[in-house]
């Protein structure tokens, strides 16, 4: 079993309903965020009746703020499994988790394009991160 496996995220429209809630969003906020001009496009989403479209994820990310990236694969995960497995085995060859893409992420932004050479303490749970 992958690490990514291991804990399976709230539906889509779980995690939506519940960030719109503490964000105290109504559905009219989202519909004007992701462009819907007809409520019932949310509506409909929202019973389960239609797949959010994917193309509406970044808009839908910004308005709840919610990492995009894992609402995408949530969203792909509900609509198509086979083609998130193709574009992880693709875009994250290595499996990383996001707490591990974002650390990346943060190293490669603290070096500045610089050469850097993290060191890790076996066991200690500390990492130095060495630049030249």
């Amino acid at each position: 079993m992958k690490y990514s496996e291991a804990s399976v995220p709230a539906s889509l429209v779980t995690q939506m309903e519940t960030q719109q809630a503490i964000l105290g969003l109504s559905n009219e906020d989202l519909c004007t965020a992701l462009g819907f001009e007809r409520s019932i496009v949310l509506t409909l989403i929202q019973a389960g009746t239609m797949k959010m479209p994917l193309n509406k994820v970044p808009a839908l990310a910004a308005v709840l703020d919610l990492d995009p990236v894992e609402l995408l694969k949530t969203a792909l995960s509900e609509t198509s499994p086979d083609l998130l497995k193709v574009i992880e085995e693709v875009l994250n060859p290595l499996h990383l988790t996001s707490t591990e893409q974002n650390l990346v992420k943060h190293l490669r932004g603290l070096c500045g394009g610089r050469f850097a050479a993290p060191i890790v303490f076996s066991g200690k749970g500390v990492i130095a991160l060495v630049t030249v």
